[in-house]
């Protein structure tokens, strides 16, 4: 019964070591499985430090930009500017401040601002105060020092009254100065607007056929809308059948009809009595040419017949100077300039 046993235990150690190598990989994963956790938590704790440190510091960002627009706003408020304000008195107990529409701002404020004549003529009386104050200071007490502290009184109640003076007179010329830009600026969108909104219309009288009856694409683009003055105007045309290219980029003939476009696009803007064109067709082939004189003589009609209110601008009167026969040949009357062979 004894050899029984040590039999059946021979048999069975196997199964036993088996169980326990099993359970120490068992335990090796977990421990690795708890490194790897241990990891991520390090991981999230320096990310979540990391955003507390972004948090604190956009905290900062926010504070100071409060502070910069309160001192903004101050600011404004010593020079007369009214800033529109969007929120009420209601809301403003529970945001930071009160919240500013700029849009509605006025357009001379809305460009940079550089130092005016009013805070040069500000710093150099204050280097003068200065100036003053450093003589007093360096004077030795005398018995005339009261009658030139009334002096020096004197002197800075002048020159405050000189400057009050300077800064109205400042103010006065930059009104005026406003005035005279706004009005400026609305000539010229008022001038920009009928040229952009008829371009189109004569490009394609100028460039329809039979093969093409819807013409070609023209149309102008400001490169700054705020200020105009202070960039270009783009101006883009697209023959029939052509893709879009840079103005540099069409031959002749296409840059004289879009030159041409726009010569009459402006033309009926401020109409004068009559205009010359000298040998504009010299780029031009014979279907061009066909075209620009139909369309000039087509404006001759319209002038003849006294139709101001057409969609497509005024009529006009034109003389024109061509040596091609399909051109002058539509004339209503014809000079012709030659060379006399009997007089050398």
């Amino acid at each position: 019964m004894v050899n029984t046993k040590i039999q059946y235990c021979r048999y069975s150690s196997p199964v036993i070591l088996f169980t326990f190598a099993e359970c120490k990989q068992k335990s090796e994963e977990y421990e690795k499985e708890i490194l790897d956790w241990k990891k991520q938590a390090s991981q999230a704790t320096t990310s979540i430090t990391k955003l507390n440190r972004q948090i604190n510091s956009k905290e900062t960002q926010i504070e100071q930009l409060i502070s910069q627009k309160q001192e903004i706003a101050e600011q404004c408020e010593l020079e007369r500017i009214a800033l529109p304000v969007l929120s009420d008195a209601a809301e403003e107990e529970d945001s930071d401040g009160p919240q500013y529409d700029f849009s509605e701002l006025d357009r001379a404020h809305l460009q940079e601002r550089r130092p005016s004549a009013r805070d040069r003529m500000d710093a150099e009386y204050r280097q003068k105060i200065e100036s003053k104050s450093s003589e007093i200071e360096r004077t030795a007490p005398n018995l005339r020092a009261l009658d030139q502290y009334e002096a020096i009184q004197e002197k800075e109640k002048q020159v405050s009254q000189e400057f009050e003076a300077a800064r109205k007179e400042e103010k006065q010329v930059a009104d005026a100065y406003n005035t005279v830009k706004q009005k400026r600026y609305e000539l010229f969108m008022e001038a920009f607007n009928h040229i952009s909104s008829i371009i189109d219309k004569i490009y394609k009288q100028l460039t329809k056929s039979n093969t093409h009856p819807l013409g070609g694409t023209a149309y102008l683009n400001l490169e700054n809308e705020d200020d105009p003055f202070l960039q270009g105007i783009k101006y883009t045309t697209m023959p029939p059948t052509k893709r879009f290219r840079d103005m540099e980029q069409l031959s002749g003939g296409e840059k004289t009809v879009a030159a041409l476009a726009l010569l009459f696009s402006i033309h009926s803007y401020r109409p004068s009595p009559f205009f010359i064109l000298d040998e504009v067709d010299a780029a031009l082939d014979n279907l061009n040419v066909a075209k620009v004189a139909q369309f000039i003589r087509s404006k001759s009609c319209q002038a003849a017949r006294e139709n101001q209110d057409a969609e497509d601008g005024h009529g006009f009167q034109s003389i024109v100077i061509s040596l091609k026969d399909s051109f002058y040949d539509k004339a209503e009357a014809l000079v012709g300039v030659y060379r006399d062979v009997d007089k050398r």
